[in-house]
This record gives C-alpha cells, sequence and structure tokens, in this order.
C-alpha cells in the first residue's frame, strides 16, 4: 500500500466526517455499541435545577429517565408545537437548561412563550398525568376556565419506551359547494335545513416507533412511524424530481455542490446531494385522509443531519444528528397554512424588505468593468425593459479583496460616479461579499490589517486524530462527479498565477491564523484568512467593514462562498478542516460556550452567523460616518447562498450554483416552494443557469431562457445569473483568457446574435431567437404591473409566515387530489400567486403546443385575461371547472398574439387582484421622482373573497407593523395567528407608517318582480392608516374597480349604487364595468361600498 492511500483510509476511518446518510444508516444499524433504551420512568428530582430549585427548562415540559441513566426532556414550545431534546451525555436533570438554539427567536423557551402568549392571546399550561403504563403530558388551552381545552397529549409508554401525539381532528368540509336558492324566504330556508353534526374526533396523529430513540457515539437516530397513506412535503432546496416524496436518503450539510452533481453524480433530480443551505424541515401531509391534520419536522442541528425517508424500513422516518445533542421540533396543524404559521411564530419572520427586491436584477461573474455594467443596463433600458437590481461580482474588486473597489483607469476608476449613474437609472447595486480576507500583504488593506491586529480571524487549532497526529499525514477529503478524493496540504496548492508559498508544517496546530483561500479557476484567486464569525466582537467588527462600499454607492449585498467556501487544497469538502476547532456559540447563554467544538460538529453555524453579522452590520451603517446618514431609515437586504434554518430572518435565498439545463428549470420552481414551507420569503435559482454546458458554451439554449424567464416572471427571487467569458483587459497576461464561460445570457443580447447572424438561424430556430426579447420583455412586464400583488403577498409573509409563491396544497387543502402520484407533475411546477392567482409555466423542451395544466378542485378559473400595457385587458374567456385537467397551447412564437400565451395562467373566481402600470423601476423616494402610479382593482365574478392591501413607499423601516397595529388579515385567521405584535418581535425603527386597505366582493341575489337581479357587492376600507404624508403622490387620487362580466351577462341589465356619488362606465369589448372611487373616502374605517346590479339568467 502507498503511503498516500494509507493516510487516506486512516482519514476515512476518522469518525469526525461526512458519510453519506445511507452509509451512515447501514453502518449503524450493524455496528456495535448502538445503545436502544427500553424502558423511561419519571423521577422528580431530575427536574430540579442546581440550585434545588425547579428546573425552568421543565415549565413546560417533563425531563424522564432511561433504563440506562440518560435522560430525555419533552416540553410544549407552543399548545399544539413539542420539542424532544437527548443529550447521552446529561447525567442530571440540570443538564437540561432553559436556553435555545441561536435558530429560535428568543433566547429561553420561557421567553418565547411568554412572548408568543402576548402575541397571539393565548393563555395555556402543560400537564403530567401519571398511569401505570403511560406519562401523560398535555397541552391544555385555559387550564383553570370555564373554556378548558385540552389540545395535545403526548402519550410516553413506559416499556417498551414510545411517544405518541393524540388530538382531537375535525373532518375536512366537502369540496363541493350544494345548490343555493335564489330567492330566500323563512318558510323556505327553514323547510330545506339539514340536521349536520360535527365530524371530531380524536386521533392518533404522531408517534415513534417502540424504543424509536437510539444512540451511539455522537449520533443520536429517532425512529417515527410512517402512515402508507402519507406524502413528505419540504425539505429546503433539496428539490430533486418532486415536490412530494415518498422513498428517498437526504443529506443536509453546508456543501458548495456546484451542478448538484458532486457527491452522488446523478445530478440535480437526485434528492440525496447535499446542497449549499440546510433546511432540515418537512411536513407529513394526508397521514389521516379526510381530516384536518398535518405535522411538520424540524431537526435544529448545526451538524450533519441524515434522514431515511421509508428507504431501510418503509413504515419508518428516521432522524439522525451525527454530532452534538438531539433536538427534534414537531408542529401540528389543521391545515399546512397553520403549520407554517406556528413554526414561523418560532424561527421567526423576516422583517420587511425593500419592494426593490421583488423587481428583476441581473447578475453576472465576469462584468469586469464599468463600460460593461452601464452598459447592460442602457441596452436594457433601449429594450424596454423594467429592471431593478445589478449584481457585479468579484470583478469589482481590487485582486480579490473583499470590502474594496478596483479603482485603476478601465476598471472601476469612479465607483461613486457609477452607482449614481445607475441610481439615476433607478438601479440598485449589489457586490459579491465573501467571508475571505486576502492575506496578500498592503499596508492599504484595512480590513485584513484590522483584522491580523485585533485577532479577529479563525486560528489553525485542531482537535488531532491521533492516528494522523503530524501536518504530513494530513489528508482533506472531496467529492467530485460522484467519487471521492483526496488532498494532501503538506504538497498541494492551488494553481494561482502568483504562486503561495506557505509552509503548512509552520501553521498547522499553531495557533496561528488558518490559511485558506480562494480559488476560482485559470489561476485566478489568492490564499487568505476567515473571521470568527462565532464571535460576537467579530461579527460587529464584519458589519463595520461595509462602509466604504456603501459610502461608494452600493445598495444592498451579495453574500457568497457562505460555508466558508476554500480552495479544496485548504480543507475539506471545499470548506474548513472537519476537525478545526471554532467557537461555539450556538446555544444563547450556553455556560459551556467557551468551549471550542470541531468545526465539523457545528458545520452551518458559521455561514449563519455571517448573515447575521451582515444583516446588523447594515442596519447600523448609518452611525458610521455623515455620508450614510441619510440610509438610517433605509431597510436592507441581503442577498446569500446557502446558511441554515432561521437566516431567512437576515437575508433571502438563492440555491447555488446550477448550469444551464433543463433539469436544473425542472427542479427550479419545487424548490422555491419547498422553501416557502417553511416560511423563506424570498428564493430562487439563477435564471437561465449560472455554470455553461459543453454543447452549448457560448450561451444557453434560446428556448431555455425563455421558459425560465417565464417560469420565474412572478416568483419572488428574479435574477439572470451567469458566468461570461473574458480576456485580461491589462497586465501581463493582457489578451490571454482570464476566465471560461458564455458570451452572453442577457435577453436582449439574443435579438442582438440574431441580428447579426440571420443566416444560420431559419425556420423554427430563427422564430425561436426572435421570441426571446419580446417574450421575456412581455412577462418581466407583467410582473412588475403586478407588483402590487406581490408586495401585497410579501408585507403578508412578515405577518403571517405565508409564502409569496405558494405550492397548491396550501391555498387549496380541500382539494385531496393534489396528494395523488399522478398530479405530481402538477404540483412540482405550478404555483400560486397569493392566494388566487395559479401559474403553470412549462418546463420541458418542444411540444408545448399541448402542455398539460391542472386546476385545482372545487373553485372555477378564468384564463388571465390582464395584459401589462393595457389599462383595462382583454374579455374574459369561458371559465373552467376546477379538478380540469386540460391541455393549453403554450408554444413560443414571435407573433405578438400568442406570446401572452407562453405561460398558462388562471384566475381563481372571485379574485381581488390589484394592477398598477409599468415603470422602470420600483419607486424609492431617494431615486429620481415618478408620476403617481394608480391603482386598478380587477374583481372577478364568482366566490365570497377578501384582499389585503399593504401601501408604503416600498423602502421605510418606519413603514413597517409595530406593536400598535393590530393585524387584521383574511390569511391571519385560526390557530396561531397573531392577534398583537410585540416590540421585541418588530423592527426597532418601525412606526406602522403604512396604510392597510381591505377589499372584499360578496355576492347575492335579490327577487325583483318577476326576474332575480345578482348583487355584487365591493366594499372598500382602511382598517389602519398610519401613512405619513401624501398617498395621492404614490398612487394618485382614485382607485378604480374593474368589474369583470361573465360572456352570458346582460350589459344592458348593469346598473352601479353606491353610497357615495361615484362615476362608472361599461365597455362593451371588454365586457367589464369600470368605477372611480377616491382614495380619500376608501382609505378610511368607513370606506365605500360599491354594489353592482345585473339580471340573473
Amino acid at each position: 500500500m502507498s503511503d498516500d492511500k494509507y493516510w487516506q483510509d486512516v482519514k476515512l476511518r476518522d469518525p469526525y466526517i461526512f458519510k453519506k446518510a445511507e452509509d451512515f444508516f447501514g453502518e449503524t444499524d450493524h455496528a456495535s455499541g448502538l445503545r436502544q433504551p427500553a424502558k423511561v420512568s419519571y423521577e422528580p428530582g431530575d427536574q430540579l435545577g442546581v440550585d434545588g430549585k425547579t428546573n425552568p427548562a421543565t415549565s413546560h415540559g417533563r425531563i424522564f429517565r432511561f433504563n440506562d441513566g440518560t435522560l430525555i426532556l419533552i416540553q410544549f414550545m407552543r399548545p399544539r408545537v413539542w420539542r424532544i431534546r437527548f443529550d447521552p451525555n446529561a447525567t442530571a436533570g440540570s443538564d437540561y437548561t432553559d436556553y435555545n438554539s441561536r435558530t429560535i427567536i428568543e433566547d429561553t423557551l420561557s421567553k418565547l412563550i411568554a412572548v408568543l402568549d402576548a402575541v397571539e392571546g393565548v393563555n395555556w399550561a402543560v400537564e403530567l398525568v401519571e398511569d401505570p403504563q403511560y406519562y401523560i403530558l398535555q397541552s391544555v388551552i385555559d387550564p383553570k376556565g370555564r373554556d378548558r381545552k385540552v389540545d395535545v397529549q403526548l402519550w410516553i409508554r413506559r416499556d417498551p419506551f414510545q411517544i405518541t401525539a393524540v388530538r382531537v381532528l375535525s373532518s375536512l368540509q366537502p369540496a363541493e359547494k350544494i345548490p343555493e336558492l335564489q330567492v330566500l324566504n323563512t318558510s323556505n330556508v327553514q323547510q330545506l335545513a339539514l340536521q349536520t353534526a360535527n365530524g371530531g374526533a380524536s386521533a392518533i396523529i404522531w408517534k415513534t416507533k417502540p424504543r424509536g430513540l437510539a444512540y451511539r457515539d455522537n449520533a443520536t437516530i429517532l425512529a417515527v412511524e410512517k402512515s402508507i397513506t402519507a406524502d413528505f412535503i419540504g425539505f429546503g432546496e433539496q428539490g430533486g424530481k418532486n415536490l412530494f416524496k415518498k422513498k428517498t436518503y437526504l443529506n443536509y450539510f453546508n456543501f458548495d455542490n456546484m451542478r448538484y452533481q458532486n457527491v452522488y453524480g446523478q445530478g440535480p433530480l437526485d434528492d440525496r446531494e447535499p446542497l449549499y443551505h440546510s433546511e432540515p424541515y418537512f411536513l407529513e401531509v394526508d397521514s389521516l385522509p379526510g381530516y384536518k391534520s398535518q405535522i411538520a419536522t424540524f431537526i435544529d442541528n448545526y451538524s450533519q443531519i441524515c434522514i431515511d425517508l421509508g428507504m431501510t424500513d418503509q413504515t419508518a422516518v428516521r432522524i439522525a444528528t451525527r454530532f452534538n445533542a438531539f433536538h427534534g421540533i414537531f408542529v401540528a396543524g389543521d391545515s399546512i397554512q397553520q403549520v407554517i404559521q406556528q413554526y414561523t411564530s418560532v424561527v421567526g419572520k423576516p422583517k420587511l424588505k425593500p419592494r426593490y427586491v421583488l423587481g428583476y436584477h441581473q447578475g453576472c461573474y465576469g462584468y469586469d468593468t464599468e463600460e460593461l455594467v452601464l452598459d447592460c443596463i442602457k441596452r436594457y433600458r433601449e429594450a424596454n425593459f423594467p429592471i431593478d437590481g445589478m449584481h457585479i461580482d468579484v470583478d469589482m474588486q481590487d485582486d480579490y479583496r473583499t470590502f474594496t473597489i478596483d479603482t485603476r483607469e478601465g476598471h472601476f476608476p469612479n465607483p461613486q460616479a457609477m452607482f449614481g449613474k445607475l441610481r439615476e437609472l433607478g438601479i440598485k447595486c449589489s457586490t459579491n461579499i465573501t467571508p475571505y480576507i486576502s492575506n496578500v500583504p498592503s499596508e492599504s488593506y484595512k480590513t485584513l490589517n484590522e483584522g491580523l491586529a485585533n485577532n479577529y480571524f479563525l486560528v489553525d487549532k485542531r482537535d488531532i486524530d491521533p492516528s494522523a497526529p503530524n501536518a504530513e499525514h494530513q489528508r482533506y477529503v472531496e467529492y467530485g462527479t460522484g467519487s471521492t478524493y483526496f488532498t494532501a496540504p503538506i504538497r498541494d496548492k492551488p494553481d494561482y498565477f502568483v504562486k503561495d508559498d506557505y509552509n503548512f508544517s509552520e501553521v498547522f496546530n499553531s495557533g496561528k491564523p488558518f490559511h485558506g483561500g480562494v480559488y476560482y479557476g485559470w489561476g485566478n484567486g489568492h490564499p487568505g484568512h476567515y473571521p470568527n464569525l462565532n464571535n460576537a466582537a467579530v461579527r460587529e467588527w464584519w458589519g463595520k467593514q461595509y462602509q466604504y462600499l456603501y459610502e461608494s454607492g452600493l445598495d444592498f449585498v451579495w453574500q457568497d462562498m457562505t460555508s466558508p467556501c476554500i480552495a479544496e487544497q485548504f480543507g475539506d469538502m471545499k470548506s474548513l478542516p472537519f476537525r478545526l476547532l471554532l467557537d461555539s456559540d450556538g446555544w444563547s447563554g450556553d455556560p459551556n460556550s467557551a468551549e471550542k467544538k470541531k468545526a465539523i460538529e457545528i458545520w452551518s453555524l458559521y455561514s449563519y452567523n455571517l448573515h447575521k453579522a451582515t444583516y446588523h452590520g447594515l442596519n447600523k451603517i448609518h452611525e458610521l460616518s455623515p455620508a450614510l446618514k441619510w440610509r438610517e431609515n433605509r431597510r436592507n437586504f441581503i442577498i446569500g447562498r446557502g446558511s441554515y434554518a432561521g437566516s431567512h430572518r437576515f437575508a433571502g435565498l438563492w440555491t447555488g450554483d446550477n448550469s444551464s439545463t433543463w433539469e436544473f428549470l425542472k427542479i427550479s420552481v419545487a424548490q422555491v416552494l419547498a422553501l416557502g414551507l417553511s416560511g423563506v420569503t424570498i428564493s430562487g435559482a439563477d435564471v437561465g443557469g449560472f455554470e455553461f454546458i459543453e454543447n452549448e458554451h457560448d450561451y444557453p439554449d434560446p428556448e431555455l431562457i425563455i421558459r425560465w424567464t417565464v417560469a420565474y416572471s412572478l416568483l419572488p427571487w428574479f435574477r439572470n445569473h451567469y458566468t461570461r467569458y473574458r480576456d485580461w483587459i491589462d497586465g501581463p497576461h493582457k489578451g490571454d483568457m482570464r476566465k471560461d464561460g458564455k458570451w452572453f445570457q442577457e435577453p436582449y443580447a439574443y435579438q442582438l446574435h440574431y441580428e447579426q447572424h440571420k443566416d444560420q438561424f431559419q425556420g423554427r430556430d430563427g422564430e425561436i431567437y426572435r421570441s426571446v426579447l419580446k417574450t421575456c420583455r412581455y412577462f418581466i412586464r407583467l410582473r412588475y404591473s403586478l407588483m402590487q400583488l406581490l408586495y401585497d403577498a410579501m408585507f403578508e409573509n412578515m405577518l403571517t409566515g405565508l409564502p409569496i409563491a405558494r405550492a397548491m396544497v396550501i391555498t387549496d387543502e380541500l382539494d385531496r387530489s393534489l396528494f395523488a402520484k399522478d398530479n405530481q407533475d402538477y404540483t412540482r411546477s405550478q404555483y400560486m400567486v397569493r392566494n388566487d392567482l395559479l401559474v403553470a409555466p412549462a418546463l420541458k423542451k418542444d411540444r408545448n403546443d399541448r402542455h398539460k395544466v391542472y386546476l385545482p378542485f372545487p373553485d372555477e378559473w378564468f384564463p388571465m385575461n390582464l395584459r401589462p400595457d393595457e389599462p383595462l385587458g382583454v374579455a374574459l374567456l369561458p371559465k373552467v371547472n376546477g379538478g380540469s385537467r386540460l391541455r393549453y397551447n403554450c408554444l413560443i412564437s414571435d407573433n405578438d398574439e400568442q406570446v401572452p400565451f407562453t405561460c398558462a395562467i388562471y384566475i381563481r373566481e372571485g379574485a381581488i387582484i390589484p394592477k398598477i402600470e409599468v415603470r422602470d423601476y420600483v419607486p424609492d423616494p431617494s431615486l429620481t421622482k415618478q408620476p403617481p402610479n394608480p391603482i386598478t382593482l380587477h374583481v372577478y365574478p364568482g366566490k365570497d373573497n377578501e384582499y389585503d392591501m399593504y401601501l408604503d413607499d416600498g423602502i421605510s423601516r418606519d413603514s413597517a407593523p409595530s406593536h400598535n397595529y393590530v393585524p387584521e388579515t383574511s390569511a391571519g385567521k385560526g390557530y396561531g395567528a397573531a392577534r398583537d405584535l410585540c416590540e421585541g418581535l418588530v423592527d426597532p425603527k418601525a412606526e406602522s407608517k403604512f396604510c392597510h386597505v381591505k377589499v372584499s366582493q360578496e355576492t347575492t341575489r335579490v327577487a325583483e318582480d318577476s326576474k332575480v337581479r345578482v348583487n355584487r357587492k365591493v366594499t372598500i376600507r382602511a382598517p389602519w392608516n398610519g401613512y405619513q404624508g401624501s398617498l395621492e403622490e404614490l398612487i394618485d387620487n382614485n382607485y378604480t374597480i374593474v368589474f369583470w362580466h361573465e360572456a352570458d351577462v346582460s350589459l344592458q341589465s348593469v346598473a352601479v349604487t353606491s353610497d357615495k356619488n361615484l362615476t362608472h362606465t361599461t365597455d362593451e369589448k371588454a365586457r367589464a364595468t369600470t368605477v372611480t372611487v377616491p382614495i380619500q373616502q376608501a382609505n378610511s374605517t368607513a370606506g365605500v361600498t360599491v354594489h353592482l346590479w345585473f339580471d340573473d339568467v
């Protein structure tokens, strides 16, 4: 055996390495030393702290003792949220404390319960009932009052140990509405009255396997019963082939997994690949068909998490944490919506983000000069595209020095002037910020020099593997396209243009700053150090490093390489060495926080703290200089590449380095929907794909660009982002290739390319190229016309936790066919924008003249009739019954009449959709003032409905809701809903300076003489109006209500009445009646009511 092979084998035997989930479970199942407690008992002494008083960790739970002496803590966090904590090293009840992990919004469970009780207006307690066979922990609402109600019971069997959750379930209401009387009178209503019965029943909603907890070494496994009818959704960005999963392994371990193929080699359709972000959260749905019951599971652990979803045992879900104590949080609810609301009440909801985040963005690794950046925006504007964001990569840095700008002539010589020009055009800019500080000596590089002077960098101290004690023994394990390989830091170094001559032996375990580095390929990059972001003082220092960039004109941050990502010669799996010792502040108030932990034990905590440090730094950046004082009241934004659950409180998420393939497009919608189930507001993939593929090296397939742009046109995060071919523009390598990449990916560039090479693109190929610009432009403009709808959904997310883009199972819980296997093509590709706009994009190449669409039951649906640049729209086409599967011609065409149909979009009956005029960019008080943008409220016939709209300036922190605002949202009703906003949960600068407008429609029928008249009553009122200033400057003087009519309505019979003197008109061609409503009347507590009457047929 070669010496190299020997040390590689030593590395693979090290327990502190990443293991594939199937390997971990396989080894554990057959390993000696696996302990599986059989019995559990309750002892009052275990409930006490070190001071002899009741341990606050048991205020809403109890500590139980296993027959092998280990202890388990079972506690309620909310009446329908329970947590299981198991630490095999705990020997006394006092080893369990009241403190939460950083993921939870409050430092202690006691504080969390107190705050959320105040928010939700809930009075509850936990009771313990003892039985010879069971201990029963139960959450009780109003425990000593007249309305006492037992909510959830946890039946803990003593022998064999097993936990069973029970609660009373209600039956799902029938999906289809019964016929309604056309004319109501007392006698016929009484005669037709049906006797009804409540469908409530006690049921088991969740349970572990008997002796379902096992542990060995540092790992803990919990085995939970898996219902034969259940499906599983969520799992964060681990998209895979389907939104629903039945059998698979999953690995949660942040990894710079370019093209999603490095561990298993199968590509993006493989559920098992560990990706950039860890969101170990999933829902078990449809386990009790016919009843209102959904269950979510969240594993709160910063190390590797492995899931065996029915693979070893099809009746079990096994959840494993490789290191540290086990913390499992379980959430029960009547509906998926309710589960999301409760889960996000515990892990938090984001603060209100700037409205421009919802605009269209362009990013490129390769915009390496001011000229390229400005030219891109110029061409977008010339092509009549709205655009709000420009993302400039590390190309802008001075020789890969984070927080700097290359101000040499020909690069970015005057960044303030450049950012100023862009702001005049409405463009907000970000740049790529990695947690890496180049250690190439420079007197002017303040961040490096301060970090060294103050010991702010990670140091090279390791928990040495006794089998490999010396520097020359060290090997780092890497994965690439399904294969495992190793690097030896004693000899292997990145192929930098400027050689890295450091001596690994001198740095290894020395206490000197850890020596890592970034490598971007083709000789690009440098070695460097990494800030110790698990230290609060370093986090504060990190937040101040943005000063120069923001004084230059930067508006938001692109947080990249977050793991941190490191050249493979410097660490394991392109990140830190697994045994490098890090500060461990993962627990608030943790008495052992001073102890160092191996990097692999708290793997995702570093990236979590990176986002946290940037977030708090940006919110204080106005304090750093007079030039930044104007930013004091501005909302900030971070778009990050990967972190851990809870980081959505600080940043949006893009799903890492994909490539320009149809497979990546296929999973990209499902990824957003899955992340939305855990309350992640802003998420999305790089539209068009970041990396090139060899057979389409120069630019992506134009059809792929169209389909991806169209599919993402109404998803929350919408950024075209790619890597571009560039030559060196100066220096000793001038004229040589600096980096490989594509020629272009911007939609306008396809038209330019076509015009220059028309002879190469004939027939259908030519039509596709000609369609790129006009189709992408149309759907981007459509997005901007529906910006108020998107913003209202984002505002609502802050109150309810519900995502902007929603899986149909959130909005249409009565349609149980959505759980069926033969509907999975629809559930992973279709999405709802808020509640009433369904988007069904084609995600496959070709044959899209017969694209299949599914419309949820039982509602009826109208084909999309709004157009971005038409004030009204087109007449309604016949509605389609819910439950229908239909074929839709969404063929790509350069024919203007076909362009709107490139994507199937449907509007739910009774919908209320706000629409505005398309502008080049989202307005901002700090930018060139735009004329007022009036809001048109499109109201569709059908079921009763209401809509919540939120009006503010889109950027000020003080416009966000504060504790003086009482939420009144239709989406927020039900269990776990906020009835108040406590000061600690809102932006400290929030002052509720917004206007909440509620629009509702109610349809009734009234008998008049020999005919029946239909009355569509629309009410607009403002239950809250704290807006400071003139709303007329934002939205003009009037709302326009558009009542859309179906084809069978006699327009001659239409009449409009109101409690106010309003003007109206009916457009016969569009079959719509418009009513003009002054906003001063509508935006009041009483509001305005409009009645539209017509003859029933």
